[in-house]
């Protein structure tokens, strides 16, 4: 009977041994999975602050905004149809300060579902936009585009490195459609 008793408490402490040795194990792979996941789910976030402080930037011409999202690397690029930036010095200057606050006197930028992708320190997003302005002489516009920027985390912060934006896409020509 006391064999029996002895067979149960080695039993029983095997089996609070093995507990306490998974339990630590199983509590740290919960929470790295968790952080890896809320950094993941972190960084889209803090882009999407991004991307929002950018559309403002745009409405309000506002270049301090503009230079807290903007990387102050010399290779920063900014693309659009009436020609290319280099550094941030000229996309102050010409697409902020030149377009923006030159042609027109009222500006909404309208960001559609931006998809963002995130890999390790860079990220890229896409979206389409809606831009209503007001030109200087009075006349409302609004336009259509797309667009894809990329972005670095400088010192753990997200900072744009490039913009492209178009119009958006012709139709397709009925020779490549099949027609």
């Amino acid at each position: 009977m006391i064999y029996l008793g002895t067979m149960r408490t080695k039993s029983l402490r095997s089996r609070l041994a093995s507990t306490l040795v998974l339990t630590p194990a199983l509590l740290l792979v919960a929470l790295c999975a968790a952080a890896c996941a809320q950094g993941i789910g972190g960084d889209e976030e803090q882009i999407r602050a991004v991307l929002q402080k950018y559309a403002i930037s745009v409405d309000n011409v506002d270049v301090s905004l503009a230079s807290e999202i903007w990387s102050q690397d010399p290779g920063v690029t900014f693309i659009h149809p009436l020609g290319t930036e280099h550094g941030f010095k000229q996309i102050a200057d010409h697409v902020y300060i030149g377009i923006m606050g030159g042609m027109f006197s009222k500006r909404e930028l309208i960001l559609h579902d931006p998809k963002v992708h995130v890999y390790d320190d860079a990220a890229w997003s896409e979206m389409t936009w809606t831009f209503h302005a007001t030109r200087k002489d009075g006349t409302a516009i609004t336009t259509e585009g797309r667009e894809s920027q990329v972005y670095h985390k400088e010192h753990g912060v997200w900072r744009i490195v490039l913009v492209h934006y178009s119009g958006p896409p012709l139709p397709m020509p009925s020779a490549l459609n099949g027609n």
